[in-house]
């Protein structure tokens, strides 16, 4: 009997000893399965989050590498030669185009439009004609690729000669003309404009009457300048001009 006994006291240890194990290997799987899958569901948000991160950085280089691309073609801006007159007309590579007023509604304009066409290739440019202001206080209109290319080389600022890099771009001029002024063509007539538009439209009328324009429009010195901090001041003349041109360039 007592063999008996101990062989059986024996054989229900062991099958206590099985089970302990069964339900130690089960829920071992079964934390192991819960820890996948927690790791899974981090590590999802972590990816989604981190794609949001990439694409809003992505949408923001794409600006600040369209106007530095638009800044680069033609010098203008801080940097440049060149002070860009509003309005002015920016094409997209879809073929669609969106006139701006002014250099904020530029760069949302293109963030607005990157953002509803992330995969499309390529960025946004000027349309011809536009105007720009020189150093000197002429106004230029830029009719086409040829006139782009030799009003660029005209300019001998080197900071547009080097690559975009992050960080680099959206430099625009330190300020703008304040309106109304006065402009002079080169038959010695002088118009008054109240506006940029109203300036662009009289120096394209005077350009299609005609027939081979001799010299540029010119401002009509005393202008008034408006840096970015909202202070204005007076400016004498176009010596004056270039050397406000100059100091913008030299604050950075």
């Amino acid at each position: 009997m007592k063999l008996i006994f101990t062989s059986q006291k024996k054989n229900i240890r062991l099958d206590q000893l099985r089970n302990i194990l069964f339900t130690m290997k089960s829920s071992f799987f079964k934390f192991s399965f819960l820890a996948v899958i927690l790791i899974a569901f981090f590590g999802l948000i972590t990816s989604c989050n981190e794609s949001e991160d990439v694409e809003l950085i992505s949408v923001e280089d794409y600006v600040d590498e369209a106007v530095f691309s638009m800044e680069s073609a033609m010098k203008i801006g801080r940097h440049g030669c060149y002070n860009l007159i509003f309005p002015v007309t920016i094409e997209f590579p879809d073929g669609t185009s969106v006139s701006v007023d002014g250099k904020d509604e530029l760069k949302e304009t293109i963030k607005g439009w990157r953002e509803e066409n992330p995969e499309v290739d390529g960025r946004p440019h000027l349309a011809f004609p536009f105007e720009v202001l020189s150093e000197d206080g002429q106004v230029i209109t830029i009719d086409d690729r040829g006139e782009l290319r030799a009003r660029r080389a005209a300019c001998h600022r080197k900071y547009h000669d080097r690559p975009w890099r992050p960080g680099r771009g959206l430099r625009a001029a330190c300020f703008d003309l304040v309106f109304p002024l006065s402009i002079e063509f080169p038959n010695g007539s002088v118009l008054e404009a109240a506006n940029p538009q109203t300036l662009k439209n009289a120096i394209r009328a005077w350009l299609h009457t005609v027939d081979n324009p001799q010299g540029r429009p010119t401002v009509v010195f005393p202008v008034t300048v408006e840096y970015e901090d909202g202070s204005q001041v007076e400016v004498a003349s176009k010596e004056d001009l270039k050397e406000l041109k100059d100091q913008c360039d030299d604050s950075e």
